[in-house]
C-alpha cells in the first residue's frame, strides 16, 4: 500500500459482507465464484450457502470444513431468470457501445379464455391440506366448501394485520384471498409474511406430489383493464406480485394469480370457478367474472407510432418529480426540459447539493478520493464507512451536474430533500413549491429502491423499504396534489410487476399496486394523461455494472438512458391509443409465452424458449433399452440418458468443446410412453455464457404435444476446452455387509430390466452411504437403432447404477423406494468412462424424509476419480413399490391408469 499510494483498510473476521464491506449479493456470488477458481479443492460454495455466509469469519469457517448449522438449507433458483437465449455463442457479452438500441412497447390486453382448448390441470394428493387465507366473507367460506367437495382438507385462516399463523408440518396449498371491501398496506405485508412462512412446506409438498399457490385480487375480473368507473380496491392488485415471483423461485409449486370483479355478487359461481381455476395450467393470470367468464391477459406489441401532440404544458408550468436528480429520473428531467421547458421540482432523499472541502478539489478517481478521506479523518474508518463517504461525495457531484444539465436544456430546476414516504413532509414541500412556483401541472413518480433477496430470505425491513418507497410515496404525492389540475401523471413501474422476477417479491408487489393505482387515477382524472411505465432494465440508475453484465449475458436488452427518456416524453404526449399500463423493453427482450397470449402447457418450469438443437421421435422400437426401464406399465426415459441428451444438445452448437458436467439439473416430470406410442421430443439449447473459463449452456428436454411443448427436464451444461483431473472430496462411509447382495435383480427390489442389470457387487452400506461396482454401458448402437454418436459422453449405465443404489439405500434405511428429481452439480474429469466398469461411492448428505440428498463419486479400478455428482436429490414414496412391480410394458394407455 505504501508503494502504490492506496489507502490501507484493515479487515476483521466479524465484518459483514453487506453491512460493513458494502458487498451486495450479486457481487458476493462473483467473488465466491472467483475464489472457487483459485482454490479448486475448497468446499463448493453453492446457492444454498448464500444465506449463511454473511461475514468474513463465516466464509473462513466454511472453507476450513467447519459446517454451519444452516449449511443444508435449500435455496433454489436464486439466479436471475433468463428471458431470451440466442443461437450464437459469445464468450464475452457485447459492450453497450456495440449494441443498436431500440425501444419495444407492449400493452396488456384482456382476452376471453372460454373458447380456448381445455387446459390440463394438476392434482394434489388425496386429503391435501390447503389454507384459504383472507377473511370470514361468504366467498372465503364458499371456496372452502368447494375444496372439500374435491376431496381436499381446506382450512380458513384469518389474515389480519400483523397476524403470522404458524404453518402446519404438512401444507400442499395456499390461497390468499383479498379482504372485503378493500385491503390495506398491512394486509399485503401480512400476506407476504404468510407466504414466506408457508414456502418451505409448499415446496416440500410440490416435491412429494404437488402443491399450489394462488392469489385472488378484487379489481374488475380483468386485472383492472375492464374497469369503467375506477376500482374500489387497487391495492389488492399487489397480490399478483406474490404469485408471479414465487413462480420463478419455486418451480415445484403451481402458481397462479386470479382477479375477480369486486361488484360481482354471484358468490357461489365465483367460489366454484376459483376452486377450479387454481388447479388449471397456464396462463399464470386469469380474471374471473360470472358475466364475462374467464379472462386472460395478452401482451400485444404496440409501437407508439409517429403521430403525437404536445401536452397542454406551457413553458414554466410546474412538474413535480420524485426520484431525485440522479440516474433515470435525471435523464427524464432533461428530456422534459428539452421538450417543454417546464419548471422542475425534483424530490429526492439525498441532501441538498453543497460545496466540497478544498482538499477534494481536483480528485476524481475512487482511490485518490478514499485516500484523501482517510487522511482527513481523526478516527478509524471501516471499509463500509469509507465507501459510504465516497458515495456521498459522488452523489453530491452527480446532483449538481444534473441540475446544470436541466438548466442548460431550458428549464428551471429546484431540488428538495424529502422522504416521499413521509406524508407531512411531502405536504409541506408541495405547499412550498405551490407558493413559490405556482400550481402543479405534472407529476412523475420515479422514486424506488431494491433489496434483492429470495422470498424465504427477505426481511420485513427490506420488504417495507421497497414497498413503501413505491406505494406510500405515491399515496403521499397524490394526497398532496389532490386538488391540482394535473395534465399528466407518469408512474415508474417495472416489468418485474408484469412478469415477476426471482429475488424481487417486494418490488413485484409494489409495482403491481402502482399499475392498478394508475388505472384508478386515470378514471378519476379523465383529462389527465396517466401512464404506468412498466420499464425493463435501464442502462443506468439501479442497474449496476454487475447487474448490467448479468442482463447482457442473458440476452436481455437494456433501455439506454437518453432513448428511454425521449420515449417517456412521446408517450405522455401521444394522441393515438392512450393505454394506462405499457410495458417498455430494450431490444433483445423476449415476452414470456403466457404473457403473449400463447398458451404453453408444461410442468412447473419456464416456457421452452431456446432454439431447437436436436429433434427426435421417441419410441420403444427405435430405443429398445426403454423396454428395460418400465414403471407402472410405461417406459420411462432414464435420468442418466436425459443427462446424455442434454449434453448432446449443448455441444450441437459448440463443436470442439468437451462435456465437463452440469449445474442445476431438474426433472420436472417423467417422460414416459406406452408400447405403441411415438413421442416427438426436442432438445433446446440457449446461448452459451462464459463463467470462470467454462461455458454454461442452458438446455431443455421438451415433449412435443401438437402445438404445445412440455418441459420435462433442464440444466446448465458445462463445456470446457481441456479436461482437468479431479480429486476425491469426502471420506468413504464405514460400511457393513449388504444383506441382498447378489439378489437385487431377482427379488423385486428394483424395476429395472436386463439392459440395466448393471450392479455387479455391493461392497456394503450403512446409514451414511453405500458403495458398489458397476459394469459399463455397451456401445450406443446396442441400445439405440440410430444413435447420435458412436460413443457415450458419460456412461448412462454407470450413472443409472448410482441411482439404483440410492433406491436400494432408501429401501434398507427407510423401507420405501425412491426416484431422482434433481442434482445440483456434476463434474466429469475424464473424457470418457472406462470400459471395464467403475466403483461408485455414495455419501448421504441429508435425510429429511421423504427427500434424501447425496453426494456421489465414480472411480476407476486404479482409484482415480472419474466424476462427481453433488446434491443428488431423490424422493421416497411408498406407492413406488407397487409401481415398480408393474414393470411389464403395456401396449396402450387405456390398459393401465394406476400411477
Amino acid at each position: 500500500a505504501e508503494k502504490t499510494g492506496y489507502p490501507v483498510e484493515m479487515l476483521s473476521l466479524d465484518m459483514g459482507l453487506d453491512s460493513d464491506l458494502g458487498i451486495d449479493s450479486i457481487k458476493r456470488v462473483e467473488i465466491l465464484s472467483a475464489l472457487g477458481k483459485k482454490l479448486p479443492d475448497m468446499p463448493s460454495v453453492g446457492t444454498e450457502h448464500w444465506g449463511s455466509l454473511q461475514t468474513l469469519g463465516q466464509i473462513v469457517q466454511f472453507l476450513s470444513g467447519q459446517k454451519g448449522p444452516e449449511e443444508s438449507r435449500q435455496i433454489e433458483n436464486a439466479a436471475v431468470q433468463p428471458l431470451i437465449p440466442e443461437k450464437t455463442v459469445s464468450e464475452e457479452p457485447e459492450s453497450p457501445e456495440d449494441r443498436e438500441y431500440t425501444i419495444e412497447r407492449h400493452v396488456p390486453m384482456p382476452v376471453r379464455l372460454n373458447d380456448h382448448p381445455a387446459r390440463k390441470g394438476i392434482t394434489l394428493p388425496g386429503g391435501a391440506r390447503i389454507w384459504v387465507a383472507g377473511d370470514g366473507s361468504p366467498l372465503a367460506s364458499g371456496i372452502v366448501e368447494e375444496l372439500k367437495h374435491r376431496g381436499y382438507r381446506p382450512e380458513l385462516v384469518h389474515l389480519e394485520a400483523g397476524a403470522r399463523p404458524e404453518p402446519p408440518s404438512q401444507l400442499e396449498g395456499l390461497l390468499i384471498l383479498s379482504q372485503e371491501p378493500r385491503v390495506g398496506h398491512d394486509f399485503l405485508k401480512s400476506a407476504f409474511h404468510l407466504l414466506q412462512q408457508a414456502g418451505p412446506f409448499l415446496r416440500q409438498g410440490g416435491r412429494n406430489g404437488g402443491a399450489v399457490l394462488a392469489t385472488v385480487s378484487r379489481l374488475d375480473g380483468a386485472f383492472g383493464l375492464h374497469a369503467l368507473n375506477g376500482m374500489s380496491d387497487p391495492l389488492s392488485g399487489g397480490l399478483a406480485g406474490l404469485s408471479k415471483t414465487a413462480r420463478h423461485e419455486w418451480p415445484e409449486v403451481h402458481c397462479k394469480a386470479m382477479d375477480i370483479d369486486a361488484d360481482d355478487d354471484n358468490v357461489e359461481q365465483i367460489a366454484r370457478t376459483i376452486a377450479e381455476e387454481m388447479f388449471l395450467s397456464d396462463p399464470a393470470e386469469v380474471g374471473i367474472s360470472s358475466s364475462r367468464g374467464r379472462i386472460g391477459l395478452e401482451l400485444c406489441p404496440a409501437p407508439i407510432g409517429t403521430s403525437h401532440e404536445t401536452t397542454a404544458l406551457h413553458p414554466g408550468d410546474v412538474v413535480v418529480m420524485s426520484g431525485g436528480a440522479r440516474g433515470v429520473t435525471a435523464e427524464a428531467a432533461v428530456a422534459l426540459a428539452r421538450a417543454w421547458q417546464p419548471t422542475l421540482a425534483l424530490l429526492g432523499r439525498s441532501p441538498l447539493p453543497h460545496l466540497e472541502p478544498d482538499w477534494l478539489s481536483g480528485l476524481v478517481d475512487e482511490a485518490s478520493i478514499k485516500k484523501a478521506l482517510l487522511e482527513h479523518t481523526d478516527k478509524p474508518m471501516a471499509p463500509r464507512e469509507i465507501k459510504r463517504e465516497y458515495c456521498s461525495i459522488m452523489t453530491n457531484r452527480e446532483i449538481k451536474q444534473n441540475l446544470e444539465r436541466i438548466e442548460a436544456a431550458g428549464s428551471r430546476p429546484i431540488y428538495r430533500s424529502v422522504d416521499v414516504r413521509d406524508q407531512e413532509a411531502v405536504d409541506a414541500v408541495i405547499e412550498e413549491i405551490r407558493g413559490e412556483l405556482g400550481p402543479v401541472r405534472g407529476l412523475i413518480h420515479g422514486a424506488g429502491t431494491i433489496a434483492d433477496r429470495l422470498i424465504e430470505e427477505k426481511t420485513p425491513e427490506q420488504f417495507e423499504l421497497v414497498y413503501s418507497t413505491k406505494v406510500n410515496g405515491l399515496v403521499s404525492l397524490l394526497s398532496a396534489l389532490e386538488s391540482e389540475d394535473l395534465k399528466f401523471m407518469g408512474l415508474f413501474s417495472s416489468s418485474t410487476g408484469r412478469y415477476g422476477r426471482a429475488g424481487q417479491v417486494d418490488y413485484a408487489v409494489a409495482n403491481e399496486v402502482l399499475n392498478k393505482m394508475a388505472q384508478d387515477q386515470a378514471h378519476k382524472r379523465p383529462d389527465c394523461r396517466v401512464v404506468a411505465f412498466n420499464w425493463g432494465p435501464w442502462d443506468g440508475g439501479m442497474v449496476t455494472p454487475s447487474l448490467k453484465k448479468i442482463f447482457l449475458d442473458e440476452g436481455v436488452g437494456l433501455i439506454p438512458l437518453e432513448a428511454g427518456a425521449e420515449y417517456l416524453v412521446r408517450e405522455l404526449s401521444s394522441n393515438g391509443e392512450r393505454p394506462v399500463e405499457v410495458v417498455v423493453l430494450g431490444r433483445g427482450v423476449a415476452v414470456p409465452a403466457e404473457q403473449a397470449g400463447r398458451e404453453c402447457e408444461q410442468g412447473p418450469s419456464a416456457p421452452p424458449s431456446y432454439p431447437v438443437a436436436l429433434e427426435r421421435t421417441l419410441s420403444v422400437d427405435e430405443y429398445p433399452f426403454l423396454r428395460s426401464h418400465v414403471i407402472d406399465g410405461q417406459a420411462v426415459l432414464p435420468m442418466a440418458v436425459i443427462i446424455e441428451w442434454l449434453a448432446h444438445g449443448a455441444m450441437h452448437g459448440n463443436p470442439g468443446l468437451k462435456f465437463h458436467g452440469f449445474n442445476d439439473l431438474e426433472i420436472h416430470s417423467r417422460l414416459s410412453l406406452y408400447g405403441n406410442e411415438t413421442v416427438p421430443i426436442r432438445i433446446r439449447a440457449g446461448r452459451a455464457r462464459k463463467k470462470e473459463g467454462d461455458l454454461l449452456v442452458p438446455v431443455q428436454l421438451c415433449r412435443v404435444d401438437g402445438p404445445k411443448e412440455i418441459v420435462h427436464a433442464q440444466a446448465d451444461i458445462v463445456l470446457v476446452t481441456r479436461m482437468e483431473a479431479g480429486t476425491s472430496r469426502f471420506a468413504e462411509p464405514a460400511l457393513k455387509p449388504y444383506p441382498q447382495n447378489g439378489r437385487i435383480y431377482s427379488n423385486d427390489l428394483l424395476f429395472h430390466g436386463e439392459d440395466f442389470f448393471s450392479i455387479e457387487d455391493i461392497e456394503g452400506y450403512c446409514d451414511q452411504g453405500i458403495a458398489a461396482w458397476s459394469r459399463s454401458a455397451p456401445s450406443p448402437s446396442d441400445w439405440i437403432k440410430q444413435p447420435l454418436r458412436q460413443n457415450w459422453l458419460s456412461d448412462p449405465l454407470v450413472l443409472d447404477s448410482s441411482f439404483q443404489m440410492m433406491i436400494l439405500w432408501s429401501l434398507e434405511a427407510h423401507g420405501v423406494p425412491s426416484l431422482p428429481v434433481s442434482a445440483e452439480c456434476y463434474r466429469q474429469f475424464q473424457t470418457t468412462f472406462p470400459k471395464n466398469g467403475a466403483r461408485i461411492v455414495i455419501r448421504i448428505a441429508e435425510q429429511s424424509t421423504p427427500r434424501v440428498r447425496a453426494d456421489i463419486e465414480f472411480l476407476d479400478r486404479n482409484g482415480q476419480l472419474i466424476a462427481r455428482m453433488e446434491g443428488y436429490a431423490s424422493i421416497e414414496d411408498p406407492s413406488l413399490s407397487d409401481a415398480f412391480r408393474r414393470n411389464r410394458l403395456l401396449p396402450n394407455k387405456v390398459t393401465c391408469e394406476h400411477f
